[in-house]
């Protein structure tokens, strides 16, 4: 089981830098991202993320957050 914890985790890193990159294209081209709110499809210009995405998923998948 842990080693498919492991995949995942790796795979979830791995779409979080492709949409990170996709906003960042995104952002220097004024191109719109397609984004599904209110029930439909909206079209928005990602806007700068300031803060540093979330170093918890970098651990053991077993362990508890403390």
């Amino acid at each position: 089981m842990e080693k498919h914890n492991k995949y995942s985790i790796l795979g979830l890193k791995a779409l979080q830098r492709a949409a990170a990159k996709v906003a960042e294209d995104a952002q220097k081209n004024n191109y719109k991202i397609p984004v599904w709110k209110n029930g439909g499809i909206e079209y928005e210009i990602p806007e700068i993320i300031t803060e540093p995405m979330r170093s918890d998923l970098t651990g053991d998948a077993n362990k508890s957050p403390s």
